[in-house]
Parts: structure tokens; sequence; C-alpha cells
């Protein structure tokens, strides 16, 4: 149905920064914007006339990396525990150790010491008094805590290399593979939280077949409200070409509804476990990660296996991008990007990096330089920087998510969550609500009231660009999306507070009264206001 939409506040993020009063659209496109008298000019009689009553619109969010899919089936069977101490922690073992046989694992799915209120995991002694009888996995991704049990069930001996206990224990963990209609369930669950906040685009950071398959069969059936640009990990660059074309040719949507656009690499950990590869060591004193001293984190690939896989992205027309967290891991990158092209002219390419937390004046105006994309996560900082300003030096820190200097560079930057698990907005790990992203972003205050960093901060257009227009310039897809503008796609959503002028402590509390993806609305709380 063509709608226009009358008497809005509606801030298009183009170029020239315009407020319009008025939209049009036909379809799953924008045809008109400008004045009411300019758009209801030679309107068609059979359009759906809205009137906004004066609130506020802005384009459709684009949460540039997001495990979409992993979070979609996270609580298809109930609510995924996440405990925020030790104590629920061990709580939730022992009664699960009363409903499950002898035998079978307990998996604590993205369980983070940083995140728990003691500030570490629990130890071996602990989880075995609670579970003698049952193997026990608290999993942080890169690191975690096994009881007794689990270490023997996997083979894990005191002789047994650090870099092999971890997988030989998720060797261990058989879980149900979903099938596709548990998948598309779970996107339907899903996209429709990120609607209400506004989100209408994303960019999945590691995707799968049968996920994609879902998506293809949502689109078919017209229940598909979220765009999805896909991200293939592959290992190694041998082999890499042909697996990049086998995905590819999985999907079957439209290119502005998913593509296959980037090729990822894993170069490091987390810094939520002390994995992430830093130039110096880590000063972790108080006894958060039990890591060795002068313990820097893992590098999984050097400079030369980057560049080959560089090489495959180049050559195969795909994004190169990579998962690097820490200063030393973005240095080892951005060497395989300088030397790279030193060869051959990428900075038309737009490859990228994914986090680069702890970037310092020379590391941005290297990333400058080469034209690369920042994919960044504000929702680290809300979350993080207190305790991880106990665990870096004061230089490292001052590095960390320095958005005043992305803004003053001129950095490409777009901003994400790495949702991977539960639905809740905040209580997810990690929390995906973009206007407490935007919050951090123009007021640099953490979960727990303190401002780290704050003259980082900026203002509160520079930060919702960094949801909109980068999110679509960082897979090329500028010219469809991320400003309201004639000829772009319908996708938009309207606030229950003004975001430009409420007071800052109110921006949390925002969400979409009505959301609008391709033309059709898919949020409507208020009835077409």
């Amino acid at each position: 149905m063509d709608r226009i939409f009358l008497n809005g506040c509606i801030h298009t993020m183009d170029k020239y920064d315009t407020v319009a009063q008025a939209m049009s659209i036909s379809g799953d496109t924008i045809t008109r914007i400008g004045s009411n008298e300019e758009v209801l000019k030679n309107n068609n009689d059979n359009a759906e006339i809205v009137d906004l009553h004066g609130k506020t619109v802005i384009p459709g969010l684009i949460d540039s990396h997001t495990h979409i899919l992993w979070a979609a089936t996270s609580e298809l069977n109930g609510e995924l525990f996440i405990p925020q101490s030790i104590e629920e922690l061990l709580d939730y073992v022992r009664e699960r150790t009363k409903e499950l046989p002898e035998g079978q694992w307990i998996h604590l799915r993205n369980t983070y010491p940083t995140r728990l209120k003691e500030y570490r995991y629990p130890t071996i002694e602990e989880l075995d008094k609670v579970s003698p009888r049952h193997p026990v996995f608290v999993d942080g991704a890169y690191a975690g805590r096994a009881n007794s049990y689990a270490l023997k069930k996997a083979g894990i001996c005191k002789n047994t290399p650090a870099s092999a206990m971890i997988p030989a224990i998720k060797r261990c963990l058989k879980e149900r593979p979903m099938s596709i209609q548990e998948y598309k369930q779970g996107i339907k669950n899903i996209q429709t939280e990120y609607n209400r906040l506004g989100i209408t685009s994303v960019i999945d950071g590691i995707s799968d077949l049968v996920g994609v398959q879902a998506i293809n069969e949502l689109y078919d059936e017209g229940q598909l409200n979220v765009r999805i640009v896909f991200s293939k990990v592959v290992s190694q660059a041998k082999g890499a070409c042909d697996d990049m074309k086998t995905f590819k040719s999985h999907i079957s949507l439209p290119h502005k509804w998913g593509k296959l656009s980037f090729l990822k690499v894993m170069i490091d950990g987390g810094i939520l476990t002390g994995t992430s590869y830093m130039r110096r060591p880590y000063n972790d004193k108080i006894g958060i990660f039990d890591m060795p001293e002068g313990f820097r984190g893992i590098i999984n690939h050097d400079v030369k296996e980057l560049i080959e896989f560089i090489d495959v992205a180049y050559n195969e027309g795909y994004q190169m991008s990579a998962h690097s967290i820490g200063d030393g891991a973005l240095d080892v990158l951005l060497s395989a990007y300088m030397e790279y092209g030193r060869k051959r002219d990428m900075t038309d390419r737009r490859f990228s990096i994914i986090h680069g937390d702890f970037t310092d004046d020379l590391t941005l105006n290297t990333i400058k330089a080469l034209n690369l994309i920042l994919l960044f996560q504000p929702a680290w900082h809300f979350k993080d920087a207190n305790i991880l300003s106990k665990l870096l030096d004061h230089e490292t820190m001052e590095s960390f998510l320095p958005y005043a200097k992305y803004v003053d560079k001129g950095i490409y930057a777009a901003a994400g969550s790495d949702h991977m698990v539960k639905y809740h907005p905040l209580l997810s790990q990690n929390p995906y609500h973009p206007f407490w992203a935007l919050y951090n972003m123009i007021t640099r205050n953490t979960i727990d009231g303190r401002v780290i960093g704050g003259e980082q901060s900026i203002d509160r257009k520079e930060a919702l660009k960094f949801y909109t227009w980068y999110g679509a310039y960082a897979s090329f897809d500028e010219d469809k999306k991320g400003s309201l503008e004639t000829g772009k796609l319908a996708d938009f959503a309207i606030l229950s507070k003004d975001y430009f002028t409420c007071p800052v402590d109110d921006i949390p509390k925002i969400k979409s009264l009505f959301t609008v993806v391709g033309g059709n609305i898919v949020i409507d709380t208020i009835k077409c206001i």
C-alpha cells in the first residue's frame, strides 16, 4: 500500500542532515520527502494518510555485528540461564544435577568472569563440590572452567597443552542440531525484538547453512522482517574460495534482503576471558583470568597467513574481515593489510576490522589511510570498561573505544552489539539495545554509573550515524539504506521519544512505536499513530 506520513520530525540522516516534515512511500521505496505540501502534491488519492503528530522518525537502525542466528535459537526451549554471580552459578549447577542423569553434561554458555559479581570463574573445587557426578563446563568461548569429571571425560591431564583443552571439552558437548523449522521460529522471535527497537538490518557475524535456508524460506513466505548481510568464517586460505562459493550458492534472497559479503578470519580470543592478544601483558593482580604472569592472549594467524586470506577475498570479490580485539592482534592484521596494499590497491574494497577495541592515534591513522571499516561494539564499554581498567595499563585504556577520535579522524566506523544469546535486549550476552549503546557513546557512562574516558564522548547526531549511514556503508549498501531519501528502501522507525532533544538519561528508555521494513509495518504499538 502507498502511504503518506505527515506532520513529523523526520531526521533523514542524509549528507545535509535534512529534517523533513513528511514522506511518501510506494511499495518498498521512499518516493518523496519534504514538507507536507511538497509530499502531498500530486499524491495518489488511494494512499493511506498517517499523521505523525510531531513524532520523531529515524532511518531503520543497522546492527553491524550480531549473531542473529545463534541468538535466534538460544531460547527456543526456554529461558537461557546466564549467572550474575558464582553463588547463582553454583546453585544452578546443583539443581541441574538433581534433574539430569549422572554423567550428562551441564553446559553454561557464554559465561565470562568479567560479568560475574566476584570477577572470577568458580574454582574446580567449587564445581566438584556441587557436581561430583556430572561433567560441568562454564563456557567463555575462548576460555572456561571445567570440573574434574569434565576434565577426565575429555581426556585432559596435566600434560595436555593449554591450547588443546577447550577443543577437547567442546568435542564432548553433543548438542542436538536445530532443524530449519526451529531456526525459522527462532528468527521470527528475535527479529520481532530487534524491530521493537528500530533495528531493520544486521550483519551476521558467523553464518551457517541451516540458518541461511531458514531465512530463504522466511523470505519466500513473506515473514522476513530484518535484512541480513552474511559472513562466512574460514580457517585456512586453501579451499576458502570453494567454501565461499558453496556457501553463496545456498542464498536465494534478493540482494537487498540478504547477501554474502564477508570472508571472516578469527585472529585472537576475547577480552572478557583475557585471551585477546595484547601488545603488553595483562595486569591481572586480582586473579580474574587465572593466567600465567606475562600472558598476552592468543593469536591464531601470522601476517603471511592473513595475506593469503586477503588475497582470496580480493580475487573473489568479498570483503575481507577479521575478529581482532586486542591491540597486538590488530597490529598483526594491519601489518598484513599494509603489506598487501603495497602490491594491490585495496582502498576501494572496504575491508574491515571486527571489534578493534584498542586503537591509538597511529592505529587509527593507518585504518584511515587504508580506508578500512571498523565494526565496533559500545556494549563492551558500557558493560566492561570498569573492570578492564583494573586489568590493563592506563595507556591501553586510553585507546579503548575512542568514539570522538573516530569522528575527528573521519574513520568509517559502524556500531553493533555482538549479540550472541538470549532474547532480552539488556540481559543478553552481549546487550543489543541500540539506545543504551547510543547513550554510552554520548555519555561514556558504564553500567555501574561511572564515566570512563569522558573526553571520547560524541554528540547525538554522530552517534546515530554509526547505527545508520555508516552501517549501510560497511556492506556497500549506502545507496539502498542508512538514510531516508527518495529512491531508497522504506526502512524506518517512529520513536517513543525525541532522541535528539529528550533529556540524555531518557535515551535508554526509547523504543520504536512503529517500525517499517520495506514498506511493511512490522511493529505498530500505536495503531498508525
